[in-house]
């Protein structure tokens, strides 16, 4: 039987055999924290480059979550729960892998270069569109991460756009990113954007009045400004997203409501928003989330606020979202459509990925916890059956 430094290394390079795999996973349920340990230092204890050497840090936090995983399967009263929990543990595993997977793969020149492993499914990066006033659009320097709206507008290394947009008050903009893309835009009231995958949002080249509304189709993370009046009042910041209106005097909250989802949720980091829907109203609290679906009822639970904006610090975070909800956001992310030739899979993974990863490292993810499927490359499709 080969040892299971041999299987993990067989399984990072992606050549391990069916009854390979299935064994370790078995000897990783079941080898002692000792051994794990020592699995993780073949392949994390060489210096790794500048660049990986924050992946370092989530090893120790990775670990642990994985022996929890797999003491509390031991103490499962049922047999069903048990493998379960199983599963979840598999799922952190293979979190732990893509960690030793990016540090070995750059070290080991004999391993096949990320171009080729994963066959042209290339994660997103920053791209996006400005909708002007009159409909023109202006496709945006993927090598700049945002735009900055100021008397012109400009990226965030200071250069130009284009000194001939008319940017007369009030104008409205639209600013689009599609799948596979991420952007930022600082508003002309100072206010920080970060917009996810597939998002769009309309906001005014300025902002006059007693209000400042903007309106969300998708997923963005805000910091708002704090603005006052003549008379020192504060102008209220308003996000409109379907059905609702969140507003906020100075805050940094995420919203995550795209058209094609059944709920909107609102998550507070620091300062206070209200979520209203029709006449329904409800204060957040920092660490806690808005789940408004479909106008019916407003539910306010307690959250860690970081699964929530993961996206916007480049990572995937899985905990506490449904299967369905994890291959949408992995589907916006690589651009890719999934597809159910079957039932949505009743299993829910958990842990985190890096963004930066290629789709079959993410996709390692469905191997531990047992789902089939099939990546069509050609069609941009990802298949659970």
């Amino acid at each position: 039987m080969l040892q299971i430094e041999e299987l993990y290394k067989k399984y990072l390079e992606d050549s391990i055999s069916e009854s390979d795999r299935k064994e370790l996973f078995r000897l990783l349920r079941t080898t002692d924290d000792e051994r794990l340990g020592q699995l993780a230092d073949t392949f994390l204890k060489a210096e790794a480059p500048a660049d990986l050497d924050y992946l370092q840090g989530d090893t120790d936090r990775i670990f642990l979550e994985i022996r929890s995983q797999i003491e509390e399967s031991v103490e499962a009263e049922s047999r069903s729960w048990g493998m379960w929990r199983w599963m979840a543990a598999a799922a952190a595993v293979v979190v732990f892998a893509f960690i030793g997977y990016q540090v070995y793969n750059t070290q080991t020149a004999t391993v096949p270069p990320v171009a080729s492993v994963i066959e042209d499914i290339v994660p997103g990066g920053n791209k996006a569109i400005l909708v002007l006033a009159d409909g023109n659009q202006v496709v945006l320097d993927t090598k700049q991460q945002g735009i900055v709206m100021d008397d012109t507008i400009h990226y965030s290394n200071g250069h130009v756009l284009d000194k001939s947009l008319d940017l007369k008050e009030g104008r409205e903009l639209q600013l689009y990113v599609p799948k596979g893309g991420v952007y930022q835009v600082k508003l002309a009231d100072g206010t920080q954007v970060w917009l996810n995958s597939d998002t769009r949002l309309k906001y005014p080249s300025s902002f006059s009045g007693n209000q400042r509304v903007v309106e969300l189709d998708g997923e963005a993370f805000f910091i708002v400004q704090s603005v006052t009046d003549e008379n020192s009042k504060r102008i209220p910041f308003i996000v409109k997203s379907k059905n609702q209106s969140i507003e906020v005097l100075g805050t940094e909250f995420n919203v995550n409501g795209y058209a094609s989802q059944s709920s909107i949720k609102t998550t507070l980091l620091e300062g206070k928003v209200n979520v209203q829907v029709e006449n329904k109203k409800v204060a957040l609290l920092p660490g806690q989330q808005a789940e408004n679906k479909d106008g019916r009822e407003i539910v306010v639970k307690k959250v860690d606020p970081q699964h929530a904006i993961a996206w916007k610090d480049g990572k995937f975070s899985f905990d506490g979202k449904s299967f369905a909800e994890t291959l949408t956001e992995i589907g916006r992310w690589y651009n890719l459509s999934i597809v159910y030739s079957g039932a949505v899979p009743d299993v829910e993974l958990i842990g985190d990925a890096y963004r930066h990863s290629n789709i079959k490292l993410v996709l390692r993810l469905l191997d531990a916890a047992a789902v089939n499927y099939k990546l069509d490359i050609a069609d941009r499709k990802l298949i659970i059956y």
